[in-house]
């Protein structure tokens, strides 16, 4: 028997009509996706090159909740406006000059933020200068999937359900992403780590052929120390073997992410997390509460005198010069998007962080991986109305704050793959030793949680996860 939605996704199945791509759409979706960072930046450039806008006095979009004081710019003293002449009772307007900011440290938006990247961050960054816009977020969403070897988490394929696009596609941007440094980077399992760091030193004119092979075509013999075995396999002598070995073991490294920590690993980083959450959610006696991190429109504003110009303009009581009357109205127009824009981003973000809260309340009550419930994009946008499109831009390379203060990335709310093993891991750890849980037991308590999951899936994740069968694990 199914399992009773939450309110939340509960909703009736609507038609969503089809988004018709204009350049105002794009620029939304633009925001839309940025993270907390991107967004201020987004905000500084702006604020340099659009007369029109300009920040508020005193704001407080934080709602004098941010995380550090000392690096949210919006919560220390506003500038003044720019300065206008008055002239024949008209108004000039005065662009500011471009060095604006420089020499205002509080506008530094980004100035406070960590310098050091996280692994995310840094191939992010890589593969967003490779692929085209429109396949950043399955790049994010591939990247916010390795886990802390630097191993990819999910199959290619339950990445491209959960996505809602063909597996193709996500094997071509993981081929991208596997070719990026550190080697062995967005491999799904030890083998083939193994061959995509042989090949980087291939490349590089250090490879060893006989290692490649030994990896490709003996590698059960290989994790044995098997040396015979591999010597009669690849036709060469029994130091050959060992050789081998000794070079996989010198120059591989199983853990390519061992050089970056995650973001949500406090150990050796003192009180601060190096990376700044998207959302944060804190636990109230009435529920939970969500805050969207970063700027807020109420911060923003429009020049009084271009608003005025503007007004002027719309009701042709302007005699300014066509060139002069365009510049008012696109700046106006511009900020005014700008504004709108951020408001729709973050209450999106909050419909959508909503509707997932209702959903893995376990989760956050326990903080524990193996209470994540299954769930996917597509499910909160027909819950919401909204396109699937727009909860994977909205979610894509966001990070979470959750009430126990641990930081993680939105994605793994809808990483199923990622609580079944999770389950799976402690299920095990509470079995009888004499007596273990076969598969299809362990299928049956996984379906009492919520999980419809078959045998076959239970074997393919216990292998995931490196645990025995119930055999390998009965004490004797």
């Amino acid at each position: 028997m199914s399992r009773r939605q939450p309110v939340a996704l509960r909703q009736e199945r609507r038609q969503i009509p089809s988004q018709q791509v204009v350049p105002q759409l794009i620029i939304a979706n633009t925001i839309l996706q940025q993270t907390a960072s991107e967004l201020a930046q987004e905000i500084e450039n702006e604020l340099q090159e659009n007369p029109a806008l300009e920040l508020v006095e005193n704001p407080r979009p934080c709602n004098g909740d941010c995380l550090d004081p000392s690096v949210c710019p919006w919560c220390s003293q506003a500038q003044p406006a720019p300065p206008t002449n008055r002239r024949d009772g008209q108004v000039e307007i005065i662009v500011p000059p471009a060095d604006h900011m420089e020499d205002n440290p509080a506008a530094d938006v980004l100035g406070g933020l960590e310098a050091e990247l996280t692994l995310q961050e840094h191939l992010s960054a890589l593969l967003h200068a490779q692929l085209p816009r429109h396949e950043h977020f399955i790049a994010d969403y591939l990247v916010y999937s390795l886990d802390d070897n630097g191993w990819l988490s999910a199959t290619p394929e339950e990445i491209a359900e959960e996505l809602g696009t063909d597996t193709a596609t996500v094997l071509r941007i993981l081929g991208v992403l596997q070719s990026l440094d550190p080697p062995g980077v967005g491999a799904r399992d030890l083998q083939e780590c193994l061959l995509i760091q042989l090949r980087f030193l291939a490349e590089e004119g250090r490879g060893n052929p006989l290692a490649e092979q030994a990896v490709m075509h003996c590698f059960v013999d290989l994790v044995n120390k098997r040396y015979g075995r591999i010597a009669r396999a690849l036709h060469t002598s029994l130091q050959r073997a060992r050789d081998i070995v000794d070079f996989i073991r010198e120059q591989c490294n199983p853990y390519p992410a061992s050089q970056f920590r995650p973001p949500w690993d406090y150990s050796g980083m003192g009180e601060r997390a190096p990376l700044r959450p998207d959302i944060i959610i804190t636990r109230t006696e009435f529920g939970y509460d969500i805050t969207i991190s970063g700027p807020d429109p109420r911060s923003l504003s429009i020049s009084t005198a271009y608003r005025a110009e503007y007004e002027r303009i719309k009701n042709g009581e302007n005699h300014l010069p066509i060139e002069q009357r365009q510049h008012v109205v696109e700046y106006v127009e511009r900020a005014h998007r700008l504004i709108a824009n951020i408001l729709q981003r973050n209450q999106t973000l909050e419909r959508i962080t909503r509707a997932v809260v209702e959903w893995q309340q376990g989760y956050l009550e326990t903080g524990s991986r193996a209470f994540l419930r299954p769930i996917t994009r597509s499910l909160v946008a027909e819950a919401l109305g909204l396109h699937e499109s727009t909860v994977s831009r909205a979610t894509a390379g966001k990070f979470v704050r959750l009430p126990n203060l641990e930081v993680i990335p939105f994605g793994i709310f809808f990483n199923t793959s990622l609580s079944v093993k999770r389950a799976i891991e402690e299920i095990i750890e509470t079995e009888d030793p004499a007596k273990p849980y076969t598969d299809y037991q362990l299928a049956a308590m996984l379906r009492e949680r919520g999980f419809s999951v078959s045998r076959r899936t239970v074997v393919k994740y216990r292998h995931a996860i490196r645990l025995l069968s119930s055999k390998g694990r009965r004490s004797r």
